[in-house]
């Protein structure tokens, strides 16, 4: 998303969103996203490896930033997006994630791996989440998954109503049949969760889906900035770190937060969770790579 960059000024997350998916589109039309997503990749790396970063989770729809990657110092993964809320277009999405996998596994190097990443529950068809499970447990892919976000999120998949739905109508885009579960419960009935995915952002959770998560071995990426900048609230990290769930500091994306430094990230989690999380605990999130495992 970097090379659109809406500039993060504080609107809501759904908001947010539906100027994103607008300016996307826009960018294809003009016939000139492959530059700039080459151009933004390139810039990426540079001020990454400049900011002391050693490992990356980069979530990509095409996968351009994988060969840069390959020649950077960085380590981790390239996630693969899977899209779509009708289950036509979404499978779509996913067999071309996997052709993407499948052409560069024989050239990837020690350290970087490429994953899948169903973009989030209220954005992707079921059959897609159940697709990309069963192809990460065969062939021993890592995942990526947006969730619970947004204090909306559950709303929209429980009862099919809210500022999610409205937001869909608002870009066209038909929203899904709402499955009445919340985020987490949603997923474990897909059977997401056994595939041990790296869940991002992760605010609104129950105690209940907490320990659910805890139970199946998955991951969290905490990206506090964005968080705070989209409005989506405090993520209960203490809570998560009560329960042993592996957790790691993320910067998100330039579309939603004022840089890739990941001190500044830490910093702001600090500030954050002041009271609530010790300063040497928040440290070691810096330095948590085992997430992209």
């Amino acid at each position: 998303m970097s090379h659109i960059c809406p500039p993060p000024d504080g609107e809501p997350f759904t908001d947010w969103i539906g100027k994103l998916v607008l300016l996307r589109r826009q960018v294809r039309a003009s016939g000139r996203e492959e530059a700039l997503v080459r151009q933004a990749v390139a810039k990426g790396i540079a001020d990454m490896e400049n900011a002391g970063i050693t490992h990356i989770g980069d979530i990509s729809q095409t996968g351009l930033s994988i060969e840069p990657l390959l020649n950077s110092r960085l380590d981790g993964v390239v996630y693969i997006e899977i899209i779509g809320n009708d289950r036509e277009s979404a499978l779509a999405t996913f067999e071309r994630a996997r052709a993407i996998i499948n052409q560069y596994r024989p050239h990837l190097r020690p350290g970087l791996r490429i994953g899948l990443t169903p973009h989030a529950p209220y954005s992707t068809h079921p059959d897609a989440f159940r697709a990309a499970t069963d192809f990460c447990l065969t062939e021993n892919v890592p995942m990526c998954i947006h969730a619970a976000e947004s204090p909306y999120e559950n709303e929209a998949l429980l009862h099919g109503r809210g500022p999610f739905v409205e937001m869909s109508r608002h870009i066209g885009v038909e929203a899904p049949p709402p499955p009445g579960s919340t985020t987490i419960h949603y997923l474990n009935q897909l059977g997401v969760l056994a595939a041990r995915p790296l869940l991002v952002h992760m605010i609104h959770v129950s105690d209940e889906e907490l320990d659910l998560v805890a139970q199946t071995g998955a991951k969290i990426a905490h990206c506090p900035r964005s968080n705070q900048l989209l409005q989506c609230g405090r993520m209960p990290l203490e809570k998560m770190l009560a329960r042993g769930i592996p957790v790691a500091l993320g910067t998100d994306s330039l579309g939603s937060s004022p840089s890739l430094d990941i001190h500044e990230e830490a910093a702001a989690a600090t500030r954050i969770h002041n009271g609530r999380v010790a300063v040497e605990t928040m440290s070691a999130l810096l330095t948590n790579a085992n997430i992209l495992d």
